[in-house]
């Protein structure tokens, strides 16, 4: 089972789609927001999005959960972020004066299990399942004050990247995949995949070549293979394998 989202840059809208080995469960779907949303897991055959405490800021806040088999909306709340999954329950917390209050949630009725409790010491008691074989790997956002060793090989390769938009990347074993924009508007999103072992590129893919809004979450990575978007209406799947 494979679940994805569609942007539409001219109208600055989001929808969401699930398919597996039969065919399209279910597609162009939206659950409230726009276009301030994007996928934050899946776990135990539900989809969890996010969304944004305001535009201008991209912290992630709100949880919607649906249902990958029917498309349908289990729950929301839009005062939770997600922070993990495990068993049954998901993770999130929620801002309060004395610190982040960290909840444990059923997954598919979004109901209050307990409080794992408050502060930094909480988060740290979330339990986190090992990734499977079948888990989905979504790319993270680099940070300006990430200095770590593989931030600099993120930087050395999307050294073109428009300063105003932000660089993603997958960092799965012996491959990194990073996604960036270059221009300065219209931009042209590109992609590439780089061996880590030997510092060298792979793969470099052009995803659009004309993109008035930067554009994120274009791939993924679930099973060793890569999944990405085309000229905005094309999935492509490319199996990441060593030589």
């Amino acid at each position: 089972m494979l679940v994805g989202e569609e942007r539409n840059i001219e109208s600055r809208t989001a929808s969401f789609f699930c398919v597996d080995p039969s065919g399209t469960l279910w597609k162009r779907k939206n659950f409230g927001e726009q276009w301030w949303t994007g996928i934050e897991a899946v776990h135990r055959g539900v989809l969890f999005l996010y969304g944004f405490a305001t535009p201008d800021l991209p912290g992630r806040k709100g949880i919607t959960a649906v249902d990958c088999a029917t498309g349908e909306l289990l729950w929301k709340n839009g005062e939770l972020t997600f922070i993990a999954a495990s068993g049954d329950r998901i993770y999130a917390s929620q801002e309060a004066l004395d610190g982040p209050v960290v909840a444990e949630i059923d997954h598919r009725s979004g109901a209050l299990v307990r409080e794992v409790g408050r502060g930094m010491g909480a988060m740290q008691q979330v339990p986190r399942e090992a990734e499977g074989p079948e888990d989905v790997e979504y790319p993270q956002v680099l940070t300006e004050d990430d200095v770590s060793p593989l931030s600099a090989l993120i930087r050395q390769f999307s050294s073109l990247a428009a300063a105003e938009c932000p660089v993603e990347y997958c960092d799965h074993g012996p491959f990194l995949v990073i996604a960036y924009h270059t221009g300065s508007g219209p931009y042209t999103q590109v992609m590439d995949v780089v061996e880590r072992p030997s510092g060298t590129r792979a793969m470099h893919v052009t995803l659009d070549p004309s993109v008035s809004t930067p554009a994120f979450g274009s791939f993924l990575v679930q099973a060793g293979t890569l999944y990405f978007v085309r000229g905005k209406n094309t999935l492509e799947a490319v199996r990441l394998r060593t030589k």
